[in-house]
């Protein structure tokens, strides 16, 4: 058993600061090694070591931030190649689309209603909105729902390897 006054000294404290550790529960015993690894433990604590995650392992750490900055770099050669697109840029361009889709559906009617009027027979009738839908559709394929500056981008990129390929045969 060793006094609080022992305690400090092994461990670089005032015998007051031992007093304070031992009444937060820090030291559960008189014991000098007790008290050290105790007080090894409170200190991680304090640093926001974590044993099981090794966050104080700065090898460990070193390893993560260039994982993390080898996929970050990963992430924008998928931009620039045109595989990854932000999802908001996403979410904008299909509303966007949507909305289009939505007024050209809506303008059928009035498109057709005043062609169908001279029209005689059913098949003329068929055949006059069949026409009218076809044109709708192929003005709306033309918007494929990849954001213009990406399908650019990912053009001049298969463009460039396809260069590239034709150089290196």
């Amino acid at each position: 058993m060793a006094t609080q006054k022992q305690i400090g000294e092994h461990l670089n404290l005032t015998p007051k600061r031992v007093s304070e550790l031992t009444t937060a529960g820090t030291f559960s015993s008189n014991n000098i090694d007790t008290c050290r690894i105790e007080y090894i433990s409170y200190l991680r604590k304090l640093g926001g070591y974590n044993k099981k995650s090794g966050t104080s392992d700065i090898a460990e750490e070193k390893t993560r931030l260039t994982k993390a900055q080898a996929d970050a770099a990963e992430l924008k050669v998928s931009e620039l190649e045109g595989e990854l697109i932000p999802a908001k840029l996403v979410e904008d361009t299909w509303t966007d689309l949507a909305a289009v889709i939505r007024v050209q559906l809506l303008g059928l009617a009035s498109k057709i209603s005043h062609l169908v009027l001279g029209a005689k027979k059913y098949q003329d009738i068929e055949e006059i909105i069949n026409k009218q839908i076809y044109e709708t559709l192929n003005e709306l394929a033309e918007s494929n729902g990849i954001p213009k500056e990406y399908a650019k981008r990912a053009e001049q990129h298969n463009a460039d390897i396809k260069t590239t390929t034709e150089i290196n045969d």
